[in-house]
């Protein structure tokens, strides 16, 4: 008889496999160097920072998951695996975009899109998420943090501001 794949196992998985890439991102963090330098923080700092943080989300949830009962199925029921590709493959395509249209373009394009067809709600409100959220991150990184994340290549020829 086959075993039935549960809850718990897919959580200890996924738990140990954000561990390898918390671990792979300190790695690299601690090779572009993770101090604080004379002129602010080194290449590494941000990575190496967040890699901790990533660390240390996953050990809880590990012990979190090892903790549980192993008594849930997952994705018993068909409607599930939709609910996955609904997330899914519009990720997916987002990813995609970014080369195309940048990071924050793609992001607010993504945020109205869910907030609309997963949240089915007005189109002012999708409007307004599509357009705060880019801009929120763009001021977040560009100026909080002064990190340029992946621009559209219409932002390189003058076309479009971000």
């Amino acid at each position: 008889m086959r075993e039935q794949i549960t809850v718990k196992r897919v959580e200890i998985v996924v738990c140990l496999l954000f561990i390898a890439l918390a671990g792979r991102v300190i790695w690299e963090g601690v090779r572009l160097g993770p101090a604080w330098g004379e002129t602010g923080p080194q290449p590494g700092f941000f990575p190496f920072a967040l890699a901790l943080v990533l660390l240390a989300g996953a050990l809880g949830a590990l012990i979190s998951a090892a903790r549980q009962r192993d008594s849930e199925p997952f994705f018993a029921a068909p409607e599930e695996w939709i609910d996955l590709l609904k997330v899914g493959i519009p990720s997916g395509i987002a990813i995609g975009l970014i080369s195309w249209l940048g990071l924050y373009i793609t992001s607010g394009l993504y945020v109205a899109f869910f907030v609309a067809w997963y949240g089915r709600y007005p189109w002012y409100l999708w409007l307004l998420a599509g357009v705060v959220v880019p801009v929120v991150l763009y001021a977040l990184l560009r100026y909080g943090f002064n990190i340029s994340m992946p621009m559209s290549p219409w932002y390189r020829q003058g076309i479009l501001p971000v």
